[in-house]
């Protein structure tokens, strides 16, 4: 299991630059006896990191070493505690703006020969808004890295005590296609801890349930656009959005022209007119690989399932859900984990009402969606088999972009006590090259993508209602002060008229009242 990862997470790249598991490259006998993946760059194997050329050199893993907190209370019995160094303990350390797990790319958001070049960011825009040429164009990307194997990348076949085999001499790893990969990836890492047959420890998740919510699925999404832009041969490929905030009780992109309709006669399955009715999912039968004390392999479990139903009672989130969690100044709170109040993260993950007010009744937000969408979506380990999940998470990376702008990111990421992977240096898992939460905590803008998107609270539906409201009761005032001001000058006529035989004179003084 472990071993699975080690590979994948070396064939995915370095910080900033895809995103986990290992490259094919490091998974050799000699690699992971080592513990040291730092190939090098080009043919010289004296060019090992890129040194010859300044790019970068060989180093210790940096790891984190504050205390966490939260459920999980085991220790050195998981392989990613620590990550990523129950593999690897040395890895490349790239300078400046290099990157990649032999630091022969970029980092994310530059380019140029020497990456001293601010790259143009790519627009993520709306699915709705996409022209009929960029629809078809990214349909057809997904359909390509679904069935086209990771050129770099391959995933741990065994238990990282296993990964050489029984002789010692054989690695356990297989290729993966790119899709499923980005699938492989996000089962990882909330995979329970596996302590023997049918024994596993459930209370650990390094991608949700904490700070590292956002972190970790801005960067997992990140990498995949960058496999989809080598794919195309296209640096401007950008992944659009699903603004799920409609308060609708239906799916407005679960339709054959978008991402799947319903098939007719299996309100479980997508339709046969979508390309997606073809696709199989990946790493979908957890409780199987716990009794086995394995890892998903990769192989297809069956098909894609969806469950959205019409339901009156039950709708997607509005836009206003979505402001009233962008009010919110304080980035996560303790303890930092889906019972925390008045924090961003816990509501836009769904753990909270919009407004950070608990209460453990409600599923908000990201959440509901995934709830709303059921099936394959409904698990968090198998959900990203979903193509759905692109677009879902990318208005949910929208949403944390806009509330970076509003408060600059504040200071309140933890340095430590968040549960274990979410503190702020905790290198992500099972990202490889090691990037740490800290290094994603950063606006759109410097990763090299922007969005087509204004979540201010400028709905012409609002202003309207809210100008013909002031609009009405200034009109109504305005009567009322006319109406008393002819009633006083008709009073105050007939007082003009009134003998003065009538008029009546108090002697009551002041302190007698």
């Amino acid at each position: 299991m472990e071993v699975r990862v080690l590979c994948m997470l070396l064939f995915l790249g370095w910080t900033q630059l895809t995103g986990a598991q290992f490259p094919r490259v490091c998974c050799t006998v000699e690699a992971i006896l080592s513990k040291r993946c730092c190939p090098p760059l080009g043919s010289n194997p004296a060019d090992v990191c890129g040194v010859l050329s300044g790019r970068g050199n060989c180093n210790n893993v940096r790891v984190d070493t504050k205390p966490w907190g939260g459920p999980y209370s085991l220790r050195n019995v998981d392989d990613r505690e620590q990550w990523p160094t129950k593999f690897f303990n040395q890895t490349c350390t790239c300078f400046g703006n290099f990157g990649g797990y032999n630091c022969g790319e970029c980092k994310f958001g530059w380019t140029g020969p020497n990456c001293e070049q601010r790259k143009a960011p790519v627009v993520r825009k709306n699915i709705h808004s996409l022209t009929p040429a960029e629809l078809q164009e990214f349909l057809d990307t997904l359909d390509r890295a679904k069935t086209t194997i990771h050129p770099e990348y391959v995933i741990a076949t065994e238990h990282w005590l296993g990964l050489l085999g029984p002789n010692k001499t054989d690695p356990q790893f297989n290729n993966i296609s790119i899709y499923d990969f980005f699938v492989w990836q996000h089962y990882y890492s909330v995979r329970d801890t596996l302590l023997g047959p049918g024994r596993p420890f459930r209370a650990i998740d390094f991608s949700h349930k904490g700070p590292a919510f956002i972190t970790w699925h801005r960067y997992h999404l990140l990498s995949l656009e960058r496999d989809l832009q080598k794919l195309t041969g296209r640096e401007d490929f950008a992944v659009p959005y699903w603004n799920f905030a409609t308060g609708l009780t239906e799916c407005d992109v679960c339709t054959d022209s978008l991402l799947g309709g319903r098939h007719p006669s299996d309100p479980t399955r997508i339709s046969p007119n979508s390309r997606f009715s073809n696709w199989g999912v990946v790493c979908d039968s957890l409780d199987e690989y716990n009794r086995l004390v394995t890892l998903c392999n990769g192989t297809r479990e069956g098909p894609l399932r969806r469950g959205v139903m019409d339901r009156s009672n039950t709708s997607l989130p509005t836009i206003n859900d979505v402001r009233s969690c962008l009010n919110l100044r304080d980035f996560d709170s303790p303890p930092y984990f889906t019972n925390s109040t008045f924090s961003f993260r816990n509501a836009l993950e769904g753990y909270d009402k919009p407004d950070g007010e608990m209460d453990n009744e409600m599923t908000n937000l990201h959440n509901l969606v995934h709830a709303f969408l059921n099936g394959t979506s409904g698990q968090p380990h198998s959900a990203a088999n979903d193509p759905i999940f692109l677009v879902l998470h990318a208005f949910t990376d929208a949403i944390f972009e806009e509330w970076l702008h509003r408060f600059n990111g504040n200071g309140s990421f933890p340095d430590e006590m968040a549960p274990i992977g979410h503190n702020r240096l905790y290198n992500m898992v099972p990202f490889f090259p090691p990037v740490t939460n800290e290094e994603i905590y950063v606006t759109s803008s410097q990763l090299g993508y922007s969005y087509a998107i204004s979540l201010e609270d400028t709905d012409p539906g609002s202003t309207m209602f809210i100008l013909g409201g002031t609009l009405g009761g200034i009109f109504i005032g305005l009567l009322l002060l006319l109406l008393l001001l002819v009633l006083y000058l008709q009073q105050r006529r007939r007082r003009e008229f009134e003998p003065l035989i009538k008029a009546e004179f108090i002697s009551t003084k002041y302190t007698e009242e």
